[in-house]
């Protein structure tokens, strides 16, 4: 038997069934079921999302969705292997079945699973089914958060099979103590250590074998150890290697990764083979000096990073995750603070590939505005990081330790990793559970020492409560108001404040800047509480005993806080603001080999001399559309759901030149495999979410099948273009009809699903054509019976509208007035705020009324408008409540 005949990973993201919804009737017969029929269902790939299409609404589908698969069983399996279903993150609780029967579950949405599923396998087709829920669960970290929590198998999925014999899952944890280092050399040594699982039914004496090569394939170090592993018992292997002179270090300027390779031999023979890649670094953060990483002084700079990104929400694929970190590289950065939870394990690949230092980031994270919460409230936006109920708080501390333990365990062997953090802000809690939330801190940061003593442990968003303290954490990272801590003005200039002692915990400040932008934004950076100048606001203040500093944020995300998401130096569809070219301009452009023809970007150059900003694209009639493949992006991807293309539209003038323009583009899928995230996956507009900005715009497409995809990019009065985009892979070769589900349509009993609708109007932006004194438009949809909107006049023709923030679907509205009376009106929406169709109509009403409750018919809206045409004598148009439930999508 060869090796790579005893470990094989098969992705498994290709040609799943989905819906959106619950079974009510579960225990009789549903989707777990081998033989339920799903023929109404969608087609879907992985990852997945339970909002696609999602361009940054601050609502989102919240409730149970359910994937079906299925699965041949190779005639190779039955033959004593194990197999291994495994995800790498599910928002946020997934049950697992196969062939009907519960294989297992987990809780926590941010971190991977593996689920052992041999004994529910069958020769032949095989079905999974995994029930997902997105609920809000006090329970499960985290609570509260400045994101949004969109349901879904949104990572990839895997099945492994391997002999009984076999090395345990992200069962490897390699590190490079230091033995010694001078001017001139370096000794380290690599320590292996290994969990193997036997799963026959004899005892085996095992050998685990450790073999270190580099890109050449010659061997740098082996080693290896033998224990005795019980049957369906688990061991710890241990093992150092000799000695190593001078390998070749692993750092931002030189992210050299070496290859591992741990087999298991017993009886002779080699059961499993385990593969993966490592570096050599050692590290140090200390108090008064800063950070250091092989011995040389580095300081972080570098950007806060979310995961999503435009119309696939959280459901990126990995190419797209090495060109995010990709893209924070290219602006001159070299570190990255996971916000603010695990990342896909391709994140952490991604940085060791580029050479960023990355924080990792658990779940232990709160909201601002939420530390009244006494207990009542269920939603991210508004409750308290740690639980107010006690029976809330043990589960939810065991929920916070564990992903915390699945995130080293999954990480632990990335040399980009610096550190582990605990939380992010988990003040913003209650005060009566104070003392609690930091004794989880502590008690995170010890089992963080248990799980890794290698590398320290951090308190993110620490600065209050005194979190910036060592009897809390190894490190401290403060945002905010926090980079003006130990400091002070004098004069213009920020400096050292002799009255204060310095940090006893070595510090970054994990978050500066915040500023709400959207393309093009500002040429400038946003240094604000680390500004070294008021003077020069150019210029950052690094005491040296400060390690580094993360802008938030490196890109736009998606946000249940209105336009809180938009604080990205890139945008959410991936293309940089102007603040993002003055970070490259600057940062990138001190490295060395880093001249002026190397840093254009997206056809931007840097300042001529004598110049303070680039020269822009400058506003002029575009004549014609250029489509291309974005930085980073390829016109060949794979058909397995980890790859995609960024595709740009840019319009250019008859010379072909950018030019400050808009225009409605859309791009069509002529022909072939492949979709956009839209609810017709074969094309998308400015009106699905293809928005031009200064003559730029760009969308992700993807594909599951193979082929060649003819993409066209049209306009009315332009000169258009195509691009032809290949997808390579194994499979099927015909595509199934892939549209993205709206609401559960077909043939199923739609009275077995339980739909939930969104609250579409509390608390979100409004306009009114005039307002009584005391009577603010903001009163009719901010939840409080007491207060009303009053127009400032009794004439009809007054107005009052709601910003939807983002195109939703109203299926019901609920009016409620000050005073009854014959009230006639119109109930109209629009989706760009120019064209309005008619929701509600009420022109006609003969009856006096004080409320109204009506259906309405489906409609794609952002705004919606209710206009008055007659009103009862002497009553001004008014409006006590307005009420909207509907979907973010159709």
């Amino acid at each position: 038997m060869g090796h790579k005949d005893l470990r094989t990973i098969i992705n498994v993201n290709r040609e799943w069934k989905f819906i959106r919804g619950d079974w009510e009737g579960f225990s009789d017969h549903g989707p777990e079921q081998v033989d339920y029929d799903d023929a109404a269902w969608s087609h879907i790939g992985l990852p997945h999302s339970f909002s696609i299409p999602y361009f940054m609404e601050n609502e989102w589908y919240v409730g149970y969705g359910w994937y079906r698969k299925h699965v041949e069983m190779d005639s190779d399996w039955d033959n004593n292997k194990i197999v291994h279903l495994e995800f790498e993150g599910v928002f946020q609780i997934a049950e697992v079945y196969v062939n009907g029967s519960l294989a297992g579950m987990h809780e926590g949405g941010y971190t991977g699973f593996s689920i052992h599923i041999t004994e529910f396998l069958r020769p032949g087709d095989n079905v999974i089914a995994v029930r997902v829920n997105n609920e809000w669960n006090g329970q499960i970290a985290p609570r509260s958060g400045e994101h949004t929590f969109s349901g879904g198998i949104y990572r990839d999925v895997s099945l492994t099979v391997t002999e009984p014999l076999h090395v345990a899952w992200n069962g490897t944890f390699v590190s490079t103590p230091l033995l010694a280092s001078g001017d001139d050399d370096v000794q380290m040594k690599v320590r292996m250590q290994t969990e193997v699982i036997n799963h026959s039914g004899t005892d085996k004496l095992a050998t685990v074998r450790t073999i270190v090569t580099d890109h050449q394939g010659q061997v740098l170090t082996e080693m290896e150890s033998t224990h005795n592993v019980r049957a369906g018992g688990v061991q710890q292997f241990d093992s150092v290697s000799e000695p190593i002179l001078n390998p070749r270090l692993w750092c931002p300027e030189d992210p050299y990764l070496y290859r591992i390779s741990t087999e298991v031999v017993a009886d002779g023979a080699v059961t499993d083979v385990y593969e993966d890649k490592m570096g050599f670094r050692w590290m140090e953060w200390t108090a008064h000096e800063g950070f250091y990483l092989n011995g040389k002084h580095v300081y972080l700079n570098g950007a806060n990073v979310h995961q999503d990104q435009a119309g696939w929400g959280d459901a990126v694929t990995q190419a797209a995750i090495y060109r995010d970190v990709k893209m924070i590289k290219d602006a001159g950065m070299n570190f990255i603070r996971g916000s603010h939870y695990p990342h896909h394990p391709a994140f952490a690949r991604a940085c060791d590939y580029y050479g960023i230092l990355f924080w990792s980031e658990a779940t232990f994270w709160g909201i601002g505005g939420t530390a009244g919460d006494t207990g009542e409230q269920t939603h991210w936006g508004k409750c308290s990081a740690y639980p107010v109920l006690e029976a809330h708080q043990k589960g939810f501390e065991q929920s916070a330790i564990q992903q915390l333990s699945e995130m080293i365990r999954i990480n632990r062997n990335r040399p980009s990793i610096i550190v582990w953090s605990m939380c992010n802000e988990p003040f913003f809690s209650h005060e009566s559970v104070k003392e609690k939330a930091i004794d989880l801190i502590k008690k995170m940061v010890k089992v963080s020492h248990e799980e890794d003593p290698t590398r320290k442990a951090a308190a993110g968003g620490g600065q209050r409560w005194n979190l910036d303290q060592p009897e809390i954490s190894d490190v401290a990272g403060l945002n905010g108001d926090g980079g003006g801590f130990y400091l002070k003005w004098d004069g213009d200039e920020r400096v050292d404040d002799p009255e204060l002692d310095r940090p006893e915990c070595p510090q970054v400040i994990s978050e500066y800047g915040s500023e709400v932008m959207d393309r093009p934004g500002k040429y400038r950076p946003f240094y604000d509480h680390v500004s070294a100048s008021q003077a020069a606001p150019y210029r950052f203040a690094a005491p040296k005993w400060r390690s580094g500093q993360a802008v938030w944020c490196g890109f736009h995300h998606g946000s249940l806080a209105n336009d809180m998401g938009h604080m990205g130096i890139i945008d959410y569809n991936r293309l940089p603001l102007r603040s993002w070219y003055w970070y490259r301009f600057n940062y990138l452009a001190k490295q060395a080999g880093a001249g002026d023809h190397n840093l254009a970007y997206l056809g931007i150059r840097p300042p001529a001399p004598g110049s303070s900003e680039p020269e822009w694209p400058k506003p002029g009639t575009p004549n014609k559309i250029k489509l291309y493949v974005g930085v980073g992006s390829k016109t060949t991807i794979k058909n397995d759901g980890t790859d995609d293309t960024q595709l740009v539209v840019e319009l250019v003038d008859i010379n072909g030149k950018r030019v400050d323009a808009t225009a409605d583009v859309t791009l069509t899928i002529i022909s072939g495999p492949g979709q956009f995230p839209s609810y017709d996956p074969k094309f998308i507009n400015a009106e699905s979410g293809l928005t031009i900005i200064e003559g730029l715009g760009a969308i992700t497409f993807r594909s599951y099948y193979a082929g060649e995809t003819v993409i066209a990019a049209t306009s009315p009065g332009l000169q258009g273009a195509a691009l032809l985009v290949t997808t390579v892979g194994d499979g099927t070769e015909m595509e199934p009809d892939m549209t993205i589900p709206r609401i559960q349509t077909g043939n199923q009993d739609k009275s077995r699903f339980s739909i939930e609708m969104l609250d579409l109007a509390t608390h979100r932006p409004t306009r009114a054509s005039s307002e009584a004194k005391g009577f603010a438009k903001s009163n009719a949809n901010n939840a409080d019976p007491s207060t009303s909107w009053r127009a400032s006049s009794i004439n009809p023709g007054e107005c009052w509208t709601l910003d939807l923030e983002g195109v939703k679907y109203p299926k019901r509205v609920e009016l409620e007035f000050d005073c009854g009376g014959l009230y006639q009106f119109v109930l109209e929406g629009s989706s760009d705020g120019n064209r309005w169709s008619t929701l509600l109509d009420y022109r006609n009403n003969r009856e006096e009324i004080d409320s109204v409750i009506e259906l309405l018919a489906p409609n794609a809206c952002r705004y919606v408008k209710i206009l008055y045409t007659a009103l009862p004598a002497g009553v001004p148009a008014n409006l006590k409540s307005f009420g909207l439930l509907g979907m973010n999508n159709e």
